[in-house]
C-alpha cells in the first residue's frame, strides 16, 4: 500500500491529492472492512501488506482525516442527487442506491473508527492475520540513490516510523518498485531486515543458479531473504489481456459520471461541475454505472451480482492453478513450493471494483474447503524453514524489462545530477553539525537541529520513485517536476541559511506545518560514514577468540588487491584458491584486500580470514595513484593489526600493486616476504617498455622481487623471464604451478547448441589472440561446415572483434562476460577449447579445459607451453600463426577419437601435477624457509 506523500498544507483542490480519496475509498477502507469480517467470521487467512511510511504519514494526519470526511460528504450529497435524477432509469436507479449506501457505510465505518486505520491494521497484525512490511521512506528507487548515507536514512526513517506505529521493528521491507541493487542486503541487514521481495528475475538469474527454482526464498550473501515473486499468479491478475480485471462482467473503470454528464446543456454542467476541479478539469467521482460488456465503446448497466458470481468462479479458478503449479513443483522440490503473489494494493476496489470480494472469497475458499495449499506470511515461512540457499542476485525491479528504464530516460534522467549533488552536500551539512546529533538542545541549537531535519524531509521527497514514474508515463508531469524542483529548493535554501548561520525561524516552521511528515526524521542518519579499520569492527572477545585459534599457527598474511567477490582477472582466483587449500591444512591464513559494495569489512570464509580495507580517494584519481591510496590504506590496516596484538609471521605479496605495504611492513616489524610474479610488463608489451606507466610498474616489480626472501612464479617461461627482468639468482626463484580442484560442485549441464562448438574464454584484449582465432575461422569452418566458435568474455577489443566476425554471420557468436556455472556449461559442451595467446604466464583455462575432459588447442608460448605436450595432451600451435592454429582445430575436429585421447592424458596429468593440496604443501615449505632465514639473521646480529 503506498502513495507518494500528496498532501497539500494550503489548499485543497489539487487533482493528485484525489489519490488519496480515491484510495481509503476504493481500496483501504475496502479491504480493512473485509479482512475485520473474515478474522470475526473465524476465518484463518493471511495476507502480507507495505504500507509506506509516506501513506502512514498521510493516514495520521488530521488535516486528511478531515479533508476525506468532508470528501464523503460531497460524495453522499451526489450520490443523493443521482438517485433522483435516475429516479425515471430503471436499470440504472439502483446503481445509484447502491453508492448512496456505500458512501454512508463507508463515512460510518470511518467516523466509528475515530477517523484512524492504522491502529485497526496493527490489530490485525497483532492477531497473527497479516504481516505488515515497511518500505523506503519516501519510496525512493535505492539502485539510483547514490550514496550510501543516503540510502541507510531512507532505511533508518522507514524502520524507526513503524516502529512508532506497530509498537515492534519490521521483519520484512517491500524495496520500492521491487527494486534490488548489489549491496542493499547489508544496509537492510543493519537495521534487522530479514526479508524483502524481489522481482522473479533476480533469483532467476542468480548465480549460482536458485536450486529451487523459483518455488522458494534464496538467501543474499548478507543473510537476507529474497522473496521473488510468482511470475503465473501475476499475469492472471495483472495482465491487461488475460488477466480477471478484464472480465466483461466487470465494472468498466472508465466510464464515470465525472466524464459522462455535463455535455449536452448548460443545466447539466451547473448540475456535475460542483464535484469536479475548481479549474473546471473533469475527475472520477468514483460513481460508475456501466460493466465492461465488451472491448468496443458498447457498454450495458453493470449487474453488480453478476460480478460477485464472477469473482468466485476466478477464486476458484485460481486455487485450482496453484494447485496445478505446485503439483509440478513437488516433482523436483525437498521442501513444500511457496508461490508468492504480490501485487499493487489499489488494483482491488480502485482499477479492479470486484477485486476485494474475489480476494474474500479466496480466503473463505482456502479455509472452508480443506485445498491442499495455504496461506502464509513470509516470516512464517522463515519460520518453517530457516535454511535457504544462498546466492547473489543482481541489479533488477519489477518495472518495464525488470530493469531501472522506467525511472531513468530521457525525459526525467535530469533529476539524479540534482539529487547525488543534494545528497552529498546533506552529508556535508550534518557533518558540520555532527555535535547536535544529541538530544536536549535549546535556543539555537535546538533551531538549528529543527531545520536540519527539515533538510532530511525535503531530500527524501525529493527522492520519491513516483516523480520520475509519473514523468514516464506521461501523465500529470508538470507536477511531477514541480514536486522535485520544489522540494529540492527548499533543501537547499533550508543548507543555505546552516552554512551561513542565518536561521529563519518563521520560515523553517512554515516549511515544518507544509512538509510535516516523519517526526522523527534524523539529521545523524546522514552523518559520513568513517569506514574504520576492520580491526576496529572486531570486538574485542572475537579478536581474542582469533588470537587463540592462531596461537600455536604460523600467522601468513596474504596481499592481494583483488579477492572474491572482487574478480578482475585470474589473480582473485588463484589467491582465494591457495589460501583456502592453505587453511584446509589446519594453517591461519589472512588476506588483506580492498573492500567491495556488498562484502563485509571483516570475515571469515572458507577457513580464510578476510580483511577487506576501504580506499580513500578522489573521483577522478587515476590507476596508479588510486594504487598508491591502496597501499596506505593496507599499510594502516596492518600497522593497527600488529599494535593490537596481531601476529603477522609470514607476509605473501602478490604481484606489483601491494609493493609499498609489502616493503613498509616487511622492514618495520622485521617479517619474511614471500612475493608471487603473476605476470610482468615487460612480457604483457611484448619485451618493450614504452610508457612511463610501464616504467613505473616494472620498477616496482622489480623492487617487489629485491625485497622478497622468495619469488613464487607459475611455469618454466615465468621462471626465465624474471630471471632475465629482475636478475634473479636461480635460488630465489620457485616455480610453483597455479592449480585446480577437480572436484566440480556443480556439474554443469552442458550447453545446448547445434554442430560442433569451438570455445574461447577470456579477456578480448589483444594478448589474448582472439584475432588470430577469427582469422583462422574461414579455413576452419571451410573444413568443417558445422562449427560453430562460441566466444565468451569481455574486454576492451570486444567491438573490433565483432567487426572481424561480421562476415561470418552467426557461425560465430559472442556471448559476453559468463558466470562460473555458465563457464562449466559451455565447457562441458566444447567439442575443442581453443587458447591462442600470445602471452600467457601461465593459462588456468587451460586447466579447467582439462577437468572436464575436452580437447585443447594452444598457443606454444608461455605456461601453456610446459602444461600441454603437443600431440600427448593436445595440439600446440604457433604463437599468432593463422595457418598452425587452423589446423590443428580442424584436426581436433575431424579427429574427435585422438582428440578425446589426448584430453584422457591431459586429465591424469592435471590430476597428478596441478592439485592444490600438493601444490599448497610447497608453498607452505617456501614459508617455513622464509621464517627459517629470517630467525637464523636475527639471531646473527643479536
Amino acid at each position: 500500500m503506498h502513495l507518494p506523500y500528496i498532501r497539500h498544507h494550503d489548499r485543497d483542490d489539487y487533482l493528485e491529492e484525489r489519490w488519496f480519496y480515491e484510495a481509503m475509498l476504493e481500496t483501504y477502507l475496502p479491504l480493512l472492512e473485509m479482512m475485520e469480517r473474515l478474522d470475526g467470521d473465524g476465518v484463518d487467512f493471511r495476507m502480507t501488506l507495505s504500507m509506506t511510511p509516506t501513506l502512514l504519514a498521510l493516514l495520521e494526519d488530521s488535516l486528511m482525516q478531515q479533508r476525506f470526511l468532508s470528501h464523503l460528504d460531497k460524495l453522499i450529497r451526489l450520490a443523493e442527487s443521482e438517485t433522483k435524477r435516475l429516479k425515471d432509469e430503471p436499470s440504472l436507479l439502483p446503481l445509484a442506491h447502491m453508492y448512496k449506501e456505500r458512501f454512508e457505510h463507508y463515512k460510518a465505518m470511518y467516523i466509528a473508527g475515530g477517523m484512524a486505520l492504522i491502529p485497526r491494521f496493527k490489530a490485525l497484525q497483532d492477531a497473527g492475520k497479516i504481516e505488515i512490511m515497511t518500505s523506503a521512506a519516501t519510496h525512493a528507487f535505492l539502485p539510483l540513490v547514490k550514496t550510501e548515507e543516503a540510502i541507510k536514512a531512507q532505511i533508518a526513517t522507514a524502520v524507526n516510523d513503524y516502529v512508532r506505529h506497530f509498537g515492534q521493528r519490521p521483519r520484512g521491507i517491500w524495496l520500492p518498485e521491487c527494486a534490488y541493487s548489489v549491496g542493499v542486503d547489508r544496509i537492510l541487514r543493519q537495521y534487522g531486515i530479514h526479508y524483502f521481495i524481489c522481482d522473479s528475475t533476480a533469483v532467476q538469474y542468480a548465480t549460482p543458479r536458485a536450486n529451487r527454482e523459483l518455488y522458494a526464498p534464496l538467501l543474499t550473501p548478507y543473510g537476507v531473504t529474497a522473496f521473488p515473486r510468482d511470475p503465473a499468479s501475476a499475469r492472471q491478475v495483472w495482465s491487461s489481456t488475460d488477466g480477471y480485471p478484464g472480465d466483461f462482467d466487470y465494472r468498466e473503470y472508465y466510464r464515470d459520471i465525472g466524464w459522462d454528464l455535463g455535455w449536452e446543456s448548460e443545466e447539466a454542467w451547473r448540475y456535475i461541475k460542483p464535484y469536479v476541479l475548481p479549474t473546471n478539469e473533469r475527475v472520477n467521482t468514483g460513481i460508475k454505472y456501466f460493466r465492461i460488456t465488451s472491448k468496443g465503446s458498447y457498454k450495458e448497466p453493470y449487474n453488480p451480482e453478476w460480478a460477485r458470481g464472477k469473482a468466485a468462479m476466478q477464486a476458484d479458478h485460481f486455487v485450482a492453478c496453484r494447485q496445478a503449479e505446485a503439483e509440478h513443483a513437488y516433482g523436483f522440490l525437498d521442501r513444500t513450493p511457496l508461490m508468492l503473489s504480490p501485487y499493487d494494493a489499489e488494483l482491488f476496489g480502485h482499477w479492479w471494483y470486484e477485486g476485494p470480494i474475489w480476494l474474500e472469497e479466496l480466503c473463505r475458499k482456502l479455509y472452508y474447503d480443506q485445498h491442499t495449499i495455504k496461506m502464509i506470511t513470509p516470516s512464517e515461512y522463515l519460520a518453517q524453514y530457516p535454511l535457504a540457499d544462498t546466492g547473489k542476485i543482481g541489479d533488477s525491479s519489477w518495472g518495464r524489462n525488470s530493469s531501472a528504464e522506467v525511472w531513468l530516460q530521457g525525459h526525467n534522467d535530469w533529476i539524479y545530477r540534482h539529487l547525488h549533488q543534494a545528497e552529498e552536500r546533506m552529508i556535508r551539512v550534518a557533518g558540520a553539525h555532527a555535535e547536535l546529533a544529541g538530544a536536549g538542545e535549546s535556543g539555537l541549537r535546538a533551531l538549528t537541529r529543527r531545520a536540519l531535519n527539515q533538510a532530511v524531509r525535503e531530500l527524501m521527497l525529493a527522492q520519491s520513485s513516483d516523480w520520475a514514474f509519473i514523468m514516464d508515463a506521461g501523465t500529470v508531469v508538470e507536477y511531477a517536476v514541480n514536486r522535485t524542483k520544489r522540494h529540492l529548493f527548499d533543501f537547499h535554501r533550508l543548507c543555505d541559511m546552516l552554512d551561513h548561520e542565518s536561521l529563519d525561524p518563521d520560515w523553517i516552521a512554515k516549511l515544518e506545518e507544509q512538509d510535516n511528515c516523519f517526526p522523527l526524521a534524523n539529521f545523524a542518519d546522514y552523518l559520513p560514514i568513517d569506514v574504520p579499520s576492520p580491526v576496529a569492527l572486531l570486538s574485542a572477545s572475537r579478536f581474542e577468540r582469533i588470537m587463540e585459534r592462531t596461537r600455536n599457527k604460523r600467522n601468513t598474511f596474504m596481499l592481494a588487491w583483488e579477492y572474491p567477490p572482487k574478480n578482475v582477472g585470474g589473480l582473485s582466483k588463484a589467491v582465494s584458491e591457495l589460501a583456502q587449500e592453505l587453511a584446509r591444512r589446519g594453517e591461519a591464513v589472512h588476506v588483506v584486500t580492498t573492500s567491495e559494495f556488498g562484502a563485509p569489512y571483516f570475515e571469515e570464509k572458507d577457513g580464510v580470514f578476510v580483511h577487506r580495507v576501504p580506499v580513500l580517494h578522489s573521483g577522478d584519481t587515476d590507476f596508479f595513484h588510486w594504487m598508491f591510496e591502496m597501499n596506505l590504506a593496507m599499510t594502516d590496516h596492518l600497522v593497527q593489526w600488529i599494535e593490537a596484538g596481531g601476529r603477522v609471521d609470514v607476509l605473501h605479496a602478490h604481484d606489483w600493486m601491494v609493493y609499498y605495504t609489502a616493503r613498509e611492513i616487511k622492514m618495520s616489524y622485521r617479517i619474511p616476504l614471500v612475493a608471487t610474479i603473476h605476470a610482468t610488463e615487460w612480457g604483457r608489451n611484448g619485451g618493450a617498455l614504452h610508457t612511463e606507466l610501464q616504467q613505473n610498474i616494472h620498477r616496482l616489480e622489480a623492487g617487489l622481487c629485491y625485497e622478497a626472501s622468495k619469488v613464487i612464479v607459475c611455469s618454466t617461461t615465468m621462471v626465465e623471464e624474471v630471471r632475465r627482468c629482475f636478475e634473479l639468482p636461480e635460488d630465489k626463484i620457485a616455480l610453483v604451478p597455479n592449480g585446480i580442484d577437480i572436484h566440480v560442485e556443480d556439474a554443469a549441464q552442458p550447453k545446448q547448441e547445434e554442430g560442433r562448438v569451438i570455445f574461447f574464454i577470456g579477456r578480448l584484449v589483444f594478448e589474448k589472440g582472439v584475432q588470430v582465432l577469427l582469422h583462422a575461422a574461414p579455413q576452419i569452418l571451410h573444413h568443417v561446415p558445422d562449427a560453430r566458435i562460441v566466444i565468451a568474455g569481455s574486454g576492451p577489443m570486444e567491438h573490433a572483434l565483432r567487426q572481424q566476425a561480421a562476415g561470418l554471420g552467426d557461425r560465430v557468436r559472442f556471448v559476453g562476460f559468463v558466470s562460473d556455472h555458465e563457464k562449466s556449461a559451455w565447457m562441458a559442451r566444447a567439442d575443442v577449447v581453443v587458447i591462442p595467446s600470445l602471452y600467457e604466464p601461465f593459462g588456468l583455462v587451460a586447466l579447467e579445459a582439462m577437468r572436464y575432459r575436452r580437447p585443447l588447442v594452444v598457443s606454444d608460448t608461455g605456461g601453456l607451453a610446459s602444461i600441454i605436450e603437443h600431440g600427448v595432451h593436445g595440439f600446440k600451435a604457433l604463437p599468432g600463426h593463422v595457418e598452425s592454429l587452423a589446423w590443428h582445430v580442424t584436426e581436433s575436429l575431424l579427429y574427435p577419437e585422438r582428440a578425446e585421447s589426448m584430453a584422457e592424458n591431459a586429465y591424469e596429468k592435471l590430476v597428478t601435477e596441478y592439485q592444490w593440496e600438493r601444490l599448497a604443501q610447497r608453498v607452505s615449505g617456501i614459508y617455513g624457509d622464509a621464517v627459517d632465514r629470517q630467525f637464523a639473521a636475527a639471531s646473527a646480529q643479536s
